[in-house]
């Protein structure tokens, strides 16, 4: 059985589309799994596939399939990646290279 998890991330842009490229920018990466671990797998792999390189998660946790944040867009993505595995939310502004 499958479970749902959020991830709150940090990547590169490579060749991810409609970003600049070298630039650092916050993510939210949904992933269904098995287990915590495979989630954190899987998260990665979502993201570095979607063009993005240097992909940190800074932390993560698993989401109840019918809990609502009470932003659309987010909860969006959750019920994306429960139909689909996956889905990826890239926060529009560039982070600073210190943060």
């Amino acid at each position: 059985m499958s479970g749902l998890f959020a991830f709150l991330a940090t990547g590169i842009a490579d060749t991810a589309e409609g970003r600049r490229p070298g630039a650092r920018y916050a993510m939210l990466v949904y992933v269904t799994a098995a287990d915590f671990e495979a989630a954190q797998r899987r998260a990665a792999g979502v993201a570095i596939g979607a063009g993005w390189m240097l992909v940190r998660l800074e932390k993560g946790k698993p989401i109840a399939a019918n809990e609502a944040s009470g932003d659309p867009v987010l909860d969006a993505a959750a019920q994306t990646a429960i139909e689909d595995g996956s889905a990826l939310v890239v926060y529009g502004d560039e982070l600073p290279p210190a943060a």
